[in-house]
């Protein structure tokens, strides 16, 4: 939230309770003082594997590599670690790199049978209220045959 929020929302809480701005406002306010302190710092990535700054630059695979990863990916969705390394060394990548590639596709993937279940039970549900709509003119069609139905019977003369 951004000072001026901040602001906006002091003035109509004094507005509120006009009492010199009370305890509420006073902690509303040093509430805003720690976020402001509690600022979070850029971690400078370590040369680490990669040797150094030229390592870190995010590269796109090509397209074969792509391929292959997807071609794996449909076979199995979760990498054991001889055949992460394995796959590394074909694609010329490093294993976490892999590891990582299969991380995002399982989250795609599953987050696109959520959307397809969802699509299903969606359609499902309308098909259901369609059902109930047409179930429930049936049975006030049936209703007004019914009271006609006694209707008739009582204008009958009793034997």
């Amino acid at each position: 939230m951004n000072q001026r929020s901040m602001d906006e929302q002091m003035m109509l809480i004094s507005q509120l309770y006009p009492a010199g701005g009370g305890a509420y406002t006073q902690i509303i306010a040093q509430q805003g003082e720690n976020k402001k302190a509690r600022r979070r710092r850029n971690k400078k990535k370590k040369g680490g594997e990669n040797g150094g700054g030229e390592g870190n630059k995010k590269r796109k695979l090509s397209e074969e590599q792509v391929n292959l990863l997807e071609m794996n990916f449909g076979n199995e969705h979760k990498l054991e670690s001889e055949r992460k390394d394995k796959l590394a060394l074909e694609l010329g990548l490093d294993p976490r790199q892999v590891a990582v590639w299969f991380q995002n596709r399982r989250a795609r993937w599953k987050n696109k049978k959520l959307e397809e279940e969802y699509s299903n039970l969606k359609r499902a549900h309308e098909t259901t209220l369609l059902d109930k709509c047409r179930l429930e003119t049936e049975v006030l069609k049936l209703n007004e045959q019914l009271s006609n139905a006694k209707e008739e019977i009582q204008r009958l003369p009793i034997p």
